[in-house]
């Protein structure tokens, strides 16, 4: 076992936060987590449920928008995980981000991810908090001029750009990135920026079988189409759990910086359909694509290698996923 670290997971309660907090305990750490109200019982029941959460586990009531509802969390922590700013698909009226102008994308799904991150920070960085890591995702490596292989250095998303194209979901990723760069630099703070896309497998909430990645498993167990043809493009897929074993890798390792992937790989629609396939009606599966697929995304591993960790590869990912859901895990 490596040596107790306390850690504060900010988010605990969401699908790479629930994750963390699991793989942290089962790893003997102490953990401080937190969500939006640590009275509700359908969210703190499963974390204080699992394993070792009972003697070093503590929950508290947190809000990005109010760096102060951090500081007792942070208080003794030696790194923070911040994984509470899942995307922002509407507008406060509900208006889908891509039909924003410019002014409200940036004003109402860009600025409270960058405010509320540079919140978390300034907590952790009044408790003295010397390491970071942030959950981002793999849609802040989509630069303008689209790369043969993808390295984490290189592969930089232009806000600017994804914001003209009214991509403000994505450009909120790399924002962020941005602003915590530049805070974790002027406090000599050490910052992991990680990239995950589609996490899939075994969830700890309830609330997670039917949002996130895991809506279209979900959905085709169900007999219900998600796409009408097979796409011709590709999609990055990770076991949620592996994801997990990353996060903490980076917190672990004292030498560890910079970003880095959390995909196990990306594959064509095609051949993750040909993989649903195995374990679902033939009514929830769309029309064959029409064509041939494109190439799927390519990445360089390298950095994400680094952190010793090994990933399932993504057809035993699905099949873990499905004969999970089939269990009916949560009744």
């Amino acid at each position: 076992m490596t040596d107790q670290l306390t850690i504060c997971v900010a988010g605990a309660s969401g699908l790479v936060g629930s994750n963390v907090v699991k793989a942290a305990l089962a790893r003997g750490h102490r953990v401080k987590g937190t969500l939006r109200d640590a009275t509700d019982t359908a969210k703190t029941d499963p974390l204080m449920d699992l394993p070792g959460a009972r003697e070093r586990l503590t929950l508290h009531s947190a809000d990005s928008s109010d760096s102060a509802s951090f500081d007792a969390p942070m208080a003794g922590a030696d790194v923070t995980v911040i994984a509470c700013f899942p995307p922002i698909y509407r507008a406060e009226d509900g208006t889908p981000a891509r039909e924003l102008d410019r002014q409200r994308g940036y004003e109402e799904i860009v600025r409270p991810v960058r405010d509320g991150a540079l919140n978390v920070l300034g907590a952790a960085q009044r408790a003295g908090v010397g390491a970071v890591v942030l959950c981002s995702s793999t849609s802040s490596t989509n630069p303008p001029a689209a790369l043969p292989v993808k390295h984490e250095a290189l592969a930089l998303s232009d806000a600017e750009t994804q914001m003209a194209e009214g991509k403000f979901t994505a450009a909120e990723k790399i924002v962020m990135e941005t602003a915590a760069r530049d805070f974790c630099t002027h406090h000599d703070m050490r910052l992991c920026i990680m990239l995950p896309t589609m996490m899939l497998g075994p969830v700890i909430l309830p609330q997670h079988v039917d949002s996130d990645s895991h809506a279209l498993p979900s959905a085709l167990l169900r007999g219900e189409k998600r796409h009408e043809t097979t796409p011709a493009g590709s999609m990055s897929v990770s076991h949620v759990e592996d994801v997990a074993a990353l996060f903490l890798a980076a917190v672990e390792d004292p030498t560890a910086r910079g970003r880095y992937f959390c995909v196990k790989d990306s594959l064509p629609w095609v051949d993750l359909y040909a993989e649903f396939a195995k374990h679902v009606p033939e009514s929830a599966l769309p029309a064959p694509l029409d064509g041939t697929p494109e190439e799927p995304t390519r990445f360089d591993f390298t950095r994400r290698d680094s952190l010793g960790v090994t990933l399932r590869d993504i057809p035993t990912t699905i099949a873990e996923t499905m004969d999970w859901l089939k269990s009916k895990p949560f009744g």
